[in-house]
C-alpha cells in the first residue's frame, strides 16, 4: 500500500523501539488510517481530500509515539516474543506440537473419568466453565485465522490474551482449593488428633487429583494460546514485511 507511505516513513524514521514492537506499531497505524480514510470516502470526500484529511488527523508528534510504544513494548511482549522465536525451526515446532498433542490427549483422557471427580476436591467444577470457555475462544480465533489466510488484521489479536488469562486463573483457583481442602482438614485433625495421619493422608489424596485436573486444564489452555499466538505473530511479520519494504 503506497497511500500513507510518506505518513509510515516520517513514523518510523523516529521510532526508537526495537523489532517487532516496531512492526506491531506501524501495522496497527496503518490499520487506524486506512479504517478512517474509508470512513471519510465513504462520507462523501474526494479520495485526494480524504487521504489530505487522514494525515492531519495523525498528528504523530514524539509524544504520541512515545504512547505507542509504551502500549506494544512491554516486558510481557519481549518475553513473549522471545519464546517464539526460540520455536521457529521446524524441528522446534514439531517437538511443540507433538508435546501438545500428547498433552491434550493425556489431559482429556484423565479429564473425562469419573472417579477423577470423586476423589478431587469439589473446587474442581469451576474449572470446567472456564476450560469451555477457553475451547471456547480459542476455537472463534482459529475460526478468525482460517479466515485471514495469510492477510493480517488488528482484530485477529482481539481476544487472544483471555486464554493466558483463563491459564493463570485456573492456577489462582487451584491453589485456593488446596488451601481451603489444607484448613478443612486442619478442623477435622483439631476434632481428631489421634486421626492426623489418616485426615493428611486423605487431603494428600485429595490434592493430588484436584492439582492434576488443575494442571490439565491449564496445560489445554496454555497450548491453545501458544499456538494461536504463534500462527498471529507469523501473520504480523508477513504483513510488516510487506509493509516496511513499501515505506522504505
Amino acid at each position: 500500500m503506497t497511500r500513507f507511505n510518506q505518513t509510515l516513513r516520517d513514523a518510523q524514521a523516529r521510532l526508537t523501539v526495537p523489532e517487532p514492537a516496531r512492526s506491531r506499531i506501524m501495522l496497527e497505524l496503518r490499520a487506524d488510517m486506512e479504517d478512517l480514510y474509508q470512513e471519510y470516502v465513504g462520507r462523501g470526500m474526494q479520495e485526494d481530500e480524504a487521504e489530505t484529511a487522514v494525515a492531519e488527523t495523525f498528528d504523530l508528534t514524539d509524544d504520541v509515539l512515545r504512547d505507542l510504544v509504551q502500549v506494544h513494548d512491554t516486558p510481557l511482549e519481549r518475553s513473549l516474543e522471545s519464546l517464539s522465536l526460540h520455536v521457529q525451526s521446524p524441528w522446534s515446532r514439531l517437538l511443540m506440537t507433538g508435546l501438545a498433542l500428547s498433552v491434550i490427549v493425556g489431559s482429556g483422557t484423565f479429564l473425562i473419568r469419573p472417579e477423577v471427580y470423586r476423589v478431587a476436591s469439589p473446587v474442581v467444577w469451576a474449572m470446567l466453565p472456564l476450560l469451555v470457555a477457553g475451547v471456547w475462544i480459542a476455537g472463534g480465533h482459529a475460526f478468525r485465522l482460517f479466515k485471514a489466510g495469510r492477510s493480517w488484521s488488528p482484530g485477529l489479536r482481539t481476544g487472544l490474551s483471555r486464554l493466558l488469562g483463563l491459564a493463570v486463573t485456573v492456577l489462582v483457583i487451584a491453589a485456593g482449593g488446596l488451601w481451603i481442602e489444607l484448613y478443612l482438614s486442619a478442623l477435622r485433625i483439631r476434632e481428631m488428633p489421634r486421626e492426623t495421619m489418616i485426615h493428611f493422608i486423605g487431603w494428600l489424596y485429595t490434592s493430588s487429583s484436584t492439582l492434576v485436573v488443575f494442571l490439565s486444564g491449564a496445560l489445554i489452555l496454555a497450548f491453545l494460546w501458544f499456538f494461536l499466538e504463534a500462527r498471529t505473530r507469523k501473520l504480523e511479520r508477513l504483513a510488516s514485511s510487506e509493509l516496511l519494504g513499501g515505506v522504505s
